[in-house]
């Protein structure tokens, strides 16, 4: 049987056997309920994957699904170093003066693929490569160099028309590789199993000042891709290589339409910093992105418009990450904005003036640029709690501190937000840790375990449970009305003094992470 007739007979097994295991009552609870339907297809693709023995897409994109929310699989037991990959120095400009950057930053998660019996990780790097390494060797595959620094993590697809060697894609953005260019092809699909080029992408010159490319595209299904450029316009991309075309001198993939991600007003308040870099997510037929320009926006899919729109004037990093309860929880810098950055928890199904649930304020602390607020993404537990425990989200910001709260709980107290001109209410904070700056996105695992890593370097701690009442001090409630109370345990450290700006990823346990040293670290 060829490749292509598997395929199709496990798809349709696949769809056979869900269709037959869920009764009608429960399918169609689960399209009523968004989080029960992205669990459904969750299960349906992971066992479509699990059929095929060719190719498994197992953190396939930044913080690991279209949610931006998982993390890998495994329990980590400890930060004890395993083996270390050397990703070397490489230069870029910012501005008209020339810098030399050694290994990975922000966000610089390695995406995790099985093919063919083996299991490989995808890495952009400082010296201007893009990587794929065996994971059980340690061993570099191939290398694909781009024009500058890479900074953004990639994204995997399949591409089912391609031919073999090239049906498995690579998405990767970079920085642009210097200014006064015409064309700036700072996005780029590179052949998994190959290593070599398919197309590029022009990110073409806006108002904004910015032409790199640090967002993760997603691949939404029925050949359509999309990518947020630093130029601030959003690409819906057919996903087929096969329909890119030379264009300004380079093969350009399709481009089926484009989103602009700042209003003209934007232009004059944000100075030209009206940069995109944060990575879309999607919840149902919409997908979510938070722009530069200080809008969070809802895209409809169908129509390829904006549909929603939440203004915070602030300039925006982290992504729209979508909970299990199909809340956006959204990361504020404090840039251009009066009172503190933090996080933000919204109801997209609302109207924005109205979607507000919660907001957290961290605290304003000058670092480099930043002036306080969340440069990294919310991490959410979802994917490692079957609803025993309570929902928890965690954040690390620019004023040291590692929070921990819960996703649903309020204290009863309003913080005023004086960017909105309101007062909101704010989570029940459970942790909170001061281990140093950090721009890193933390993550949850199995085990109730979470990584946070920063300026100081790599934290492990245990996330212990224990019964409560209502009432009780920092006690939490589960999705079955049952209260608990966190106990939280450092359990590991790697390298204090040591930066790490890009995000961790955990696989059978093991966790993988590139530092600002020139190394990518292998831990457990």
């Amino acid at each position: 049987m060829s490749l292509s007739s598997r395929r199709t007979f496990n798809q349709r097994l696949g769809q056979f056997l869900l269709s037959a295991a869920v009764p009608p009552t429960v399918s169609q609870l689960y399209q009523t309920e968004d989080s029960d339907q992205a669990l459904l297809e969750t299960n349906l693709n992971n066992f479509l994957a699990k059929a095929d023995p060719e190719i498994e897409l197992l953190v396939p994109t930044f913080l690991g699904n279209d949610k931006r929310r998982f993390y890998g699989r495994g329990v980590p037991k400890s930060l004890k170093l395993i083996d270390k990959f050397q990703l070397g120095s490489g230069r870029t400009f910012l501005g008209r003066r020339s810098v030399v950057w050694s290994g990975a930053g922000w966000t610089g998660q390695p995406t995790i693929t099985r093919d063919r019996g083996k299991t490989y990780l995808i890495i952009g790097a400082f010296d201007h490569n893009l990587r794929k390494i065996d994971i059980a060797t340690n061993k570099e595959v191939w290398r694909y160099k781009f024009d500058d620094v890479i900074k953004g993590s990639s994204t995997i697809y399949i591409d089912e028309k391609a031919s073999p060697e090239n049906r498995i894609v690579v998405l990767q953005g970079s920085r642009s590789g210097g200014g006064g260019k015409n064309v700036v092809p700072s996005f780029r699909a590179i052949s998994f199993r190959t290593g070599k080029e398919l197309w590029k992408l022009d990110i073409r010159r806006t108002p904004s000042y910015s032409r790199d490319n640090d967002s993760s595209a997603l691949y939404l299904g029925d050949g359509v891709l999309f990518n947020a450029g630093e130029n601030a316009i959003g690409y819906f991309l057919h996903s087929s290589t096969s329909k890119a075309k030379v264009k300004q001198g380079i093969k350009q993939p399709n481009i089926l339409s484009e989103v602009q991600l700042y209003a003209a007003g934007d232009i004059r308040k944000h100075r030209g910093n009206l940069v995109a870099e944060s990575s879309p997510s999607r919840l149902k037929d919409r997908i979510f992105i938070a722009a530069g320009s200080g809008h969070i926006y809802g895209i409809s899919i169908e129509t390829k418009k904006i549909v929603w729109d939440f203004y915070t004037g602030s300039d925006l990093d982290g992504s729209a990450v979508i909970s299990k309860s199909a809340k956006l929880f959204c990361a504020i810098e404090k840039q251009y904005i009066q009172g503190n950055g933090g996080v933000l928890k919204l109801n997209p199904n609302k109207e924005p003036n109205a979607s507000v649930e919660w907001f957290w304020p961290t605290g304003n602390r000058r670092l480099s640029s930043w002036e306080g607020g969340i440069i990294g993404s919310v991490a959410l537990n979802d994917e490692y709690n079957s609803g025993e425990f309570p929902a928890l989200f965690a954040t690390n910001a620019i004023d040291g501190n590692l929070y921990i709260g819960s996703q649903d709980m309020t204290t009863g107290k309003k913080t005023p937000v004086p960017w909105r001109n309101q007062s909101y209410d704010t989570p029940v904070i459970v942790f909170k840790k001061a281990i140093g700056s950090s721009i890193s996105t933390p993550i949850f695992t199995d085990g109730n375990k979470l990584i946070s890593a920063g300026y100081n370097g790599v934290y492990l701690f245990e996330l212990n449970w224990e019964r409560a009442k209502s009432g009780d001090q920092n006690a939490l409630r589960n999705a079955k009305g049952e209260f608990y109370r966190l106990k939280v345990i450092e359990s590991g450290r790697f390298k204090p003094g040591l930066s790490f700006e890009a995000t961790p990823v955990v696989w059978d346990g093991i966790v993988r992470i590139c530092a600002r040293d020139g190394w990518m670290y292998t831990l457990g």
